[in-house]
């Protein structure tokens, strides 16, 4: 497997030039969880938004985190409005294999998106049958 670089990754003038002025540790660092992330739509983008951010990469496992909760957000965005409660909206998003399995216990993550299903779902003055 290739190398990921600064050089190959698509990125403008202005914006290598920018990761070559940046600490070299950083860029490195960046470049290493550019390497190791899957499914990012545009690597270059993710690679020198970390690098202005002037914070390390905390790891592998948080660039997986950000896509899945992304999904999970669109998710919720084109299908929320079919979960008829809140357990089932868990359910959908945190349960057995479900995109934010593993982050189940993650209090914040879900009352983020419980407030997100609430926002853009929930039509007043609907009432769901109870079952």
């Amino acid at each position: 497997m290739a190398t990921l670089s600064i050089e190959n990754l698509g990125l403008t003038p202005g914006q290598l030039a920018e990761a070559r002025d940046a600490e070299p540790g950083l860029v490195e660092a960046w470049l290493e969880a550019t390497a190791q992330t899957t499914g990012l739509r545009s690597p270059a983008a993710w690679f020198i938004a970390g690098v202005r951010s002037r914070q390390q990469p905390a790891g592998v496992d948080d660039g997986k985190r950000i896509l899945l909760v992304r999904l999970a957000e669109a998710r919720v965005a084109n299908i929320g409005h079919v979960l008829p409660d809140e357990h089932e909206l868990r359910e959908e998003i945190f349960g057995r294999r479900a995109l934010l399995e593993p982050w189940a216990g993650d209090a914040e993550l879900v009352a983020r998106m419980v407030s997100l299903w609430r926002q853009a779902n929930r039509a007043p003055g609907i009432v769901w049958p109870r079952a």
